[in-house]
């Protein structure tokens, strides 16, 4: 996978066979709520939906940054790629 171009505050890469697809949820999640994301609970359920398209046997790496007023994640798994965003309160 090719680096990003802008800083990165966290990076994951987790299997995405059972259970740790909900793990991944909800640390994008929690790290939604940490960054003060206006609607963390939205952002999750997004991942959710993104990540249970994915086949169990494939890996799943999430980048997640807070870029200026905005949580952006990104998801890459395989040939799937997934980015979703959520605005930070102020």
């Amino acid at each position: 996978m090719a680096e990003s171009p802008r800083r990165v505050d966290l990076r994951l890469t987790i299997p995405a066979a059972a259970p740790f697809r909900a793990l991944a949820v909800e640390l994008a999640e929690k790290f939604a709520e940490y960054v003060g994301a206006a609607d963390a609970p939205a952002l999750a359920q997004q991942m959710d939906d993104a990540i249970g398209t994915v086949p169990a046997s494939t890996e799943i790496h999430l980048d997640m940054a807070s870029d200026g007023d905005e949580l952006v994640v990104t998801m890459h798994a395989g040939s799937t790629t997934k980015r979703t965003t959520c605005p930070i309160a102020d």
